[in-house]
């Protein structure tokens, strides 16, 4: 009870966005009902690559997951980020 009534308190905790790491998601289309193993790192390592030209560091494990549906696979991807510190940009 006392833990319901805490809910509604002035000590709240910063929303869980405040806290959560910043995340890139990305959604592609292939027009294959598949893609295999070898394609996926590849493209995993080309979105690290792509996170570093536009001034972010990959901070996690990128997680990319393909659903198959008819004749076309939906890539979805998740990528935690955190921009680049810009005191190292400078030396």
């Amino acid at each position: 009870m006392l833990t319901f009534l805490g809910m509604f308190g002035k000590d709240k905790e910063k929303p869980t966005a405040m806290k959560a790491d910043d995340r890139l998601a990305l959604v592609l289309s292939y027009q294959r009902s598949d893609i295999d193993e070898r394609k996926l790192k590849e493209f995993r390592g080309r979105l690290i690559q792509l996170c570093d030209d536009f001034g972010y560091d990959v901070v996690g494990q990128i997680q990319v997951i393909p659903h198959s549906r008819e004749r076309t696979t939906i890539i979805n991807a998740s990528i935690p980020v955190r921009l680049k510190d810009q005191m190292k940009e400078q030396f």
